[in-house]
């Protein structure tokens, strides 16, 4: 709860320090950079399909009073967005991009794929949006104090020597296993951690798998209780004689954190997913 409580109150730091002129008016069709521009102190005022991102992170992240939902990413209500005639269009889709220029300015940007190591991309994917808005400044303190974060929770976890092992569920049968090149691996490696999923079946390093792979995995097991999970498929499983006898013949341990940030976010979701991380790390396991 104390970390909890700690990060809430690093995010209100960051407000501190937002923008003192007028607060630019932004439309974003990618949530990474919703979640970084919330973090810089600016709140966009229209996000793409903002209830499916809330629904996958339990809106905790970005809060509903901080934009509207204007639609798919592909397909977004042109004329409401016109309505409030935003500084700038913010996204990853350089052909919607083109189509919706002649609305405002527009700043084509994305976080996927990683270019080089996971974490040194979302500190210069934080940096790209701030310098596109003149907020180097802020840029500056949030990734210092994040930084610092890290360095906190690293010397929290006192066994580093146990590979883990994050996995989602995609249904009671299937399961996303996050390798390399996504802001979990990157926060595992600056926890000083090891990823015991190798292979990378995609750019962003996520394979899915069947339940009796997981099962056999090896490593300290995190299963992230999304919202679908939390709705029905742990009662699934927990009624499935086959994943209880696959999961009781395990090796390694077994813990849960919660869905609380988008597995393909940005900072603010990669403090979040560090913060459950350690204190699942810290509380008894189930073997």
């Amino acid at each position: 709860m104390e970390n909890k409580i700690l990060l809430i109150s690093i995010f209100f730091l960051f407000s501190n320090y937002a923008i003192s002129y007028e607060r630019l008016s932004i439309v974003t069709s990618d949530w990474a950079a919703a979640e970084t521009l919330s973090m810089l102190g600016v709140s966009p005022i229209a996000i793409a399909q903002l209830r499916n991102y809330q629904g996958w992170t339990g809106n905790e992240v970005i809060e509903k009073e901080d934009g509207i939902d204007v639609g798919l990413k592909s397909m977004p209500n042109m004329e409401l967005i016109s309505s409030y005639e935003p500084d700038f269009l913010l996204g990853e889709n350089s052909i919607l991009l083109q189509h919706v220029s002649k609305i405002a300015p527009t700043i084509d940007t994305s976080l996927y794929p990683f270019k080089h190591d996971p974490w040194g991309a979302i500190v210069d994917f934080t940096f790209e949006i701030a310098e596109q808005l003149n907020l180097k400044e802020e840029a500056e303190i949030v990734t210092a104090q994040a930084n610092q974060r890290l360095a906190i929770l690293r010397d929290q976890i006192k066994n580093k020597e146990t590979p883990i092992l994050i996995a989602q569920f995609r249904d009671d049968r299937h399961a996303w296993v996050y390798g390399k090149n996504n802001i979990l691996h990157g926060v595992i490696d600056q926890l000083g951690l090891t990823n015991a999923w190798e292979p990378s079946a995609t750019a962003t390093g996520l394979s899915v798998v069947t339940i009796d792979v997981l099962a056999r995995a090896e490593g300290h097991l995190f299963i992230i209780e999304s919202p679908a999970y939390k709705e029905w498929i742990r009662e699934s499983l927990e009624s499935s004689d086959i994943w209880q006898t696959l999961i009781s013949q395990r090796e390694g341990k077994v813990s849960y954190i919660p869905g609380d940030f988008w597995v393909f976010g940005a900072l603010p979701s990669a403090l979040r997913f560090a913060e459950s991380l350690v204190e699942a790390l810290e509380e008894p396991t189930t073997p």
